[in-house]
């Protein structure tokens, strides 16, 4: 049965050129532009549509090679629509409409992530990571796993916090007054993250951990025990749980 695209929806409105644009991928002429314009359509700014989802198995054929276009552009794309699509439906929701693509494309991002060596730096990495999880209906750690400043709340005493993970070095200080989380404009980092020791990661965070190690990526494996590692309050001095507080301001 074929899909009736106009009655779907993405950025621009009716997604009844979505067809052209699938077509036209798989042409080196006309690849680079309708890969722009597909990914402006799917996932604007980070926002997904109706169009967004019914487009998973078509990237999925075109990641497994049996439609003609990008394979890694694809799969890219379709993580990235699952990713977001995880924070605004319950967790399996994407799963139970596309079992079969979804199946797929976490095989594919699996083989892609623990390739070795790794065909990119330490944030791409991280990206793959966040695919792999949203791919398994990971449903806390999908969004939360780049080099980021994160906003908590100190346990002890409620103080508003930014755990920056994008820092040289790393740490945690208050919030601005606004509220507002700006990477790098907060003023100095205040106190330090201490990193968990590889061992005592809990299992999720091994099992990242272990894949960073063995695509010889050293950073991310590195980053990865800063962010399940701990800190300290700088205004009461209390020491927490970096990824305690993480989840909970996520959640």
């Amino acid at each position: 049965m074929t899909l009736d695209w106009s009655g779907l929806k993405h950025a621009y409105g009716s997604a009844s050129d979505l067809p052209r644009l699938f077509d036209e991928i798989g042409d080196p002429e006309l690849a680079d532009e309708a890969w722009e314009e597909l990914w402006a359509s799917l996932y604007h700014q980070g926002t997904v549509y109706t169009a967004s989802f019914a487009a998973l198995p078509v990237l999925t054929d075109i990641a497994t090679g049996r439609k003609a276009g990008g394979r890694w552009q694809a799969l890219a794309l379709a993580g990235r629509i699952v990713v977001e699509e995880q924070q605004h439906h319950e967790p399996g929701y994407v799963q139970a409409r596309f079992p079969a693509a979804i199946k797929e494309l976490h095989q594919l991002t699996q083989n892609h992530v623990i390739a070795r060596p790794f065909d990119g730096d330490e944030d791409d990495f991280l990206y793959w990571l966040e695919h792999l999880l949203a791919f398994e209906g990971e449903p806390l750690w999908l969004r939360c796993l780049a080099r980021d400043a994160y906003a908590v709340v100190c346990p002890s005493c409620a103080q508003q916090l930014v755990i920056d993970l994008s820092s040289t070095p790393a740490g945690t200080r208050r919030r601005n007054p606004s509220g507002l989380v700006r990477v790098g404009r907060e003023g100095p980092v205040l106190t330090g993250i201490r990193r968990a020791a590889s061992a005592d990661l809990p299992p999720l965070a091994a099992r990242l951990y272990q894949l960073a190690a063995h695509a010889g990526q050293p950073a991310a494996a590195e980053h990865l025990t800063r962010l399940f590692g701990r800190t300290t309050c700088p205004d009461c001095a209390s020491d927490f749980s970096v990824p305690d507080q993480v989840v909970a301001f996520q959640a």
